[in-house]
């Protein structure tokens, strides 16, 4: 151990005595372990605040539509589906139609685009984010088509300038027909973030309201594209999804079973993961190559070196070293260079990753395995690309070395 410690000595006096070149050596494995850390820490972050969100964004929730294009068929979905539904599914919150259209909505602060979502009263369970004020709309609101809604905190704050609109009416405008909807209940918006993402990246009011509206308002008929199922959990989503389908096909006399698909948050979760988990093989391929350079160079930085102290090598041998005692000399100076390179990359790669996070607004996660393993592979790396360059110095003749200049 205590010849371990001087091998390390010596190689670290080497280093200090030309730091320019070691940093430079240093470089690829530097760029190609800080490049892996920050994706996997911003990856993470990203990967975890989604799932996050949704796993509570409607707990579970489960949409269910016909696929009819190119089929010749014609399916949807009414009143008496979801009836059918609510008594043949357990551990079910609520069963609601659902729809999203976009508007604008006009209050004494101005006009904004709006995102409506239209369904009956279980439209409640589609985010678990509270309401702050007054009560969600009633089964018998969306019975008698009554013109009420539900905003999101920061919807009533750009229409109305403030939370406390409880009774109060604005203007909302789909596809040119306007029409009042009376405000009765204010839900905290901290999944807005989410629904925006989701939405594409844009900051509307979200607005929920009765299906019935819309029926009043177009003269729709009753047949809905979609029905959403709200489980007691997520833990029962793709069992209940499983279900529905199979009760609504029998239900319909649908034989072909790509007609009525199912879609939950639990598939957009996995979809995330899926698009992070490619990211991160992608730029772990680049990393590599990174790497695979810096190797290279290190291994030519050493081949320099070994020439530079040839007559060093010749002396140390004519004094006794032995050949391994060279060799090993030589790769702990490898290996310092490289595990000194990858833990500058691992703190540079972390701080890259935190700003980033802390920009985009969700918290960073760091992963102590990568870390571990990126600190052994970086040193790995060193070993192997400085194993040539340590068996030529070994294998020196010292009376050859002694001759060189």
């Amino acid at each position: 151990m205590g010849q371990l410690f001087e091998y390390i000595k010596i190689a670290l006096n080497h280093l200090r005595a030309s730091k320019g070149r070691a940093f430079l050596t240093m470089l690829g494995i530097i760029i190609g372990i800080a490049s892996v850390i920050t994706v996997i820490t911003v990856g993470n972050g990203l990967s975890g605040s989604v799932s996050g969100e949704l796993d509570s964004f409607g707990n579970g929730m489960i949409q269910i539509y016909a696929n009819v294009q190119g089929k010749g068929v014609n399916v949807s979905f009414d009143s008496d589906d979801i009836d059918y539904l609510k008594q043949k599914l357990e551990h079910v919150k609520g069963i609601t139609p659902a729809t999203s259209w976009s508007g604008k909505g006009k209050g004494p602060k101005g006009e904004f685009d709006a995102t409506v979502t239209a369904g009956n009263s279980a439209l409640q369970y589609y985010s678990t984010e509270p309401l702050i004020r007054g009560h969600y709309f009633t089964e018998e609101d969306s019975e008698s088509g009554a013109h009420v809604c539900v905003l999101t905190r920061a919807s009533a704050m750009a229409l109305f300038g403030s939370d406390d609109v409880i009774g109060m009416t604005f203007e909302l405008n789909l596809y040119g027909t306007t029409t009042e909807l009376k405000i009765v209940g204010i839900r905290q918006d901290k999944q807005a973030k989410i629904i925006s993402m989701l939405n594409g990246g844009d900051d509307s009011l979200s607005i929920e309201m009765p299906y019935s509206v819309l029926t009043g308002l177009f003269g729709m008929d009753e047949g809905y594209d979609s029905i959403v199922i709200f489980p007691e959990s997520s833990v029962y989503a793709n069992e209940t999804a499983t279900r529905a389908v199979k009760l609504l096909n029998a239900k319909k006399g649908v034989q072909d079973p790509n007609i009525i698909q199912v879609q939950s948050m639990t598939d957009f979760t996995s979809q995330v993961d899926n698009v992070m988990q490619y990211i991160t093989v992608f730029v772990s391929l680049v990393a590599a190559i990174s790497l695979l350079v810096g190797g290279i160079g290190v291994m030519n930085i050493m081949l320099v070196s070994v020439t530079e102290r040839t007559r060093e090598i010749g002396i140390r041998k004519s004094l006794g070293a032995r050949t391994s005692s060279i060799m090993m000399q030589f790769l702990a100076e490898a290996g310092i260079i490289t595990l000194l390179g990858g833990l500058i990359g691992i703190v540079l790669g972390l701080v890259i990753g935190n700003v980033v996070c802390s920009v985009l607004s969700f918290p960073a996660s760091i992963s102590p395995f990568v870390v571990i393993v990126a600190t052994l592979f970086s040193s790995a790396v060193g070993i192997f690309f400085g194993i040539y360059p340590a068996k030529k110095a070994a294998k020196l003749s010292p009376i050859e070395a002694l001759r060189h200049e």
